[in-house]
């Protein structure tokens, strides 16, 4: 009987055991955090599927509090605290991490540490953030020269900034060809307009985990192998500035340009002016039909009138929630896709200038 007892006790044992080593658990210790009142809720925040869920929360006490869930794989989270300006980005599947600092101090520098994929995600963040305070401490020469007209210096900012810019942009592709499902996530997060062969490449050394950051990024390559250049365009039904139902078959031309913007998108609008002298130039074999990631109406129709965009319109009025975002794997804007005369995808992305040039070359 003993013997029973002993073997039942130590089965428990090895269950507590395994139950423990399969969650990630958070340790919270902040030093000086005095939080308003109602404010103090430590939430650890996962992806399913689109939506975003709580897996676990905690009111601190004097700063502290322990938290933990038990993800099915690796994956990205973020744990917000009510009383600190920001979320903080976390990766893991199961050990222990620490979240220490002075909750005084602005901005907050505390940080999550003590897993090898977590400390590998701060790495990568750092870089991130060096990048931002370097294009923040050239914005008022920036400023400075624009209002003065001085394009010498405006020209020589921007080359400086676009240069560092590709040197992160290849390192991002570096990190996440090298960090299995922390490579999907950072692809996700801050690769938006990579084409499917480096979303694939990056899938192809992604162990097989039950994750949602791989589930996502399966199924951006997917859209994107459904909508490559030589497939059949998806078509899209959505309505016009009337409120009358508009889709792209709707639109009858020689090309089609389905142009992914917004009436809040700054480089979207920038790129208007060169789109109305395309349209004007090749009436007889080029339209053009806007989709609009917009949710205001009103905003998005005087946008239509302020850049005098003369072409068929249509929005879901979702914002980032477009179906257009799923079907064509629209994670930034602006975008397009151009259909050639046989409902082909002929073109991605596509300049303006790129895009003259080809119309002239099928004549």
């Amino acid at each position: 009987m003993k013997m029973i007892k002993y073997l039942l006790s130590a089965s428990i044992i090895v269950a507590i055991i395994s139950c423990q080593s399969n969650s990630l658990k958070i340790e919270i210790d902040l030093n000086n955090f005095i939080p308003e009142d109602g404010e103090g809720m430590a939430t650890i925040n996962v992806r399913d599927s689109s939506e975003w869920i709580v897996a676990d929360s905690i009111m601190l006490k004097g700063g502290k509090g322990k938290l933990s869930f038990s993800p099915e794989g690796p994956t990205s989270f973020y744990l917000s605290i009510e009383g600190l300006p920001e979320a903080i980005a976390g990766f893991g599947h199961h050990g222990k991490l620490t979240l220490s600092g002075d909750a005084s101090i602005f901005p907050f520098l505390g940080r999550l540490e003590g897993t090898k994929s977590q400390d590998d995600l701060n790495l990568f963040m750092k870089k991130q953030s060096d990048f931002r305070e370097f294009t923040n401490s050239l914005n008022e020469t920036y400023s400075i020269a624009s209002s003065v007209g001085d394009t010498s210096t405006i020209d020589s900012l921007t080359f400086i900034m676009n240069k560092k810019y590709s040197i992160l942009q290849k390192e991002t592709k570096e990190f996440a060809l090298s960090h299995d499902v922390l490579g999907a996530y950072i692809t996700n997060r801050y690769l938006s307009m990579e084409e499917v062969e480096f979303i694939d490449s990056v899938l192809a050394n992604v162990k097989d985990y039950n994750s949602q950051d791989i589930y996502l990024l399966k199924k951006r390559s997917e859209a994107l192998h459904r909508v490559d250049i030589g497939q059949k365009f998806t078509d899209i039904l959505q309505q016009d500035t009337s409120g009358n139902p508009i889709s792209i078959s709707s639109v009858v031309s020689d090309f089609i340009l389905v142009d992914f913007w917004a009436s809040w998108c700054g480089p979207c609008r920038a790129q208007n002016p060169d789109l109305v002298k395309l349209h004007n130039k090749w009436s007889n074999r080029l339209e053009i039909i806007g989709v609009a990631f917009d949710q205001d109406r009103s905003l998005w129709i005087q946008a239509i009138e302020d850049d005098g965009l003369n072409w068929p319109q249509m929005s879901d009025l979702k914002g980032w929630g477009n179906s257009a975002a799923d079907i064509y794997s629209i994670r930034a804007i602006p975008q397009n896709i151009l259909i050639g005369p046989e409902g082909e995808i002929v073109a991605r992305n596509i300049k303006p200038e790129e895009l003259d040039y080809y119309i002239a070359a099928q004549e």
